[in-house]
């Protein structure tokens, strides 16, 4: 007798499915950063270097607030655990994902961050925009991140390629500025 078709899909095809997602989320993310920064205009008076790093300073909040938000999913998720003594008990699910989401975020943003105040030090002004269309990504890929890790490990992957890929080109902008 022969074996029944499995159901579910197997494993290669789930993650070549995960490749696919990616390469289009890093697709999206890129097109986003080259066509939309007009529609982001930076606000009038923000030539001076002080205003510029106000200006970056409102921009850094964003990430911040996510960080913090992630922070508090690991709180939620130990308060609604039965887990008390995190080295000996048992974790739930959601409070595993919690802690990993916060500690990739902590990474992306320990990076972002930084290089974020050095692209609007430098940028030319008419940029500027880029770093507020940047911003807003990094930001949707990190809650696309956390939702999709709930959800599945598989289907954090997008989230990470637009956190990935708005990562790569602000510290690569902000590089060349430095060097040219």
């Amino acid at each position: 007798m022969a074996a029944a078709p499995e159901t579910r899909p197997s494993k290669t095809r789930l993650l070549r499915l995960a490749a696919t997602v990616n390469l289009a989320a890093v697709a999206v993310a890129l097109l986003a950063l080259w066509l939309l920064p007009p529609l982001f205009a930076p606000p009038p008076g923000i030539a001076d270097p002080g205003a510029r790093m106000a200006f970056w300073g409102r921009l850094a909040l964003w990430p911040a607030l996510v960080l913090f938000l992630t922070v508090g999913g690991v709180l939620v998720a130990r308060a609604r655990s039965v887990a008390l003594n995190p080295i000996d008990d048992a974790e739930s699910r959601f409070y595993r994902v919690s802690q990993r989401v916060l500690t990739n975020t902590v990474e992306q943003t320990l990076i972002f961050v930084p290089v974020l105040a050095a692209l609007v030090a430098q940028m030319p002004l008419p940029d500027l925009g880029f770093a507020r269309l940047a911003t807003a990504l990094f930001v949707l890929g990190r809650l696309l991140f956390w939702a999709g890790y709930l959800i599945h490990p598989y289907v954090r992957a997008p989230g990470m390629a637009v956190t990935l890929t708005v990562n790569l080109v602000v510290l690569g902008w902000a590089l060349v500025l430095a060097v040219v």
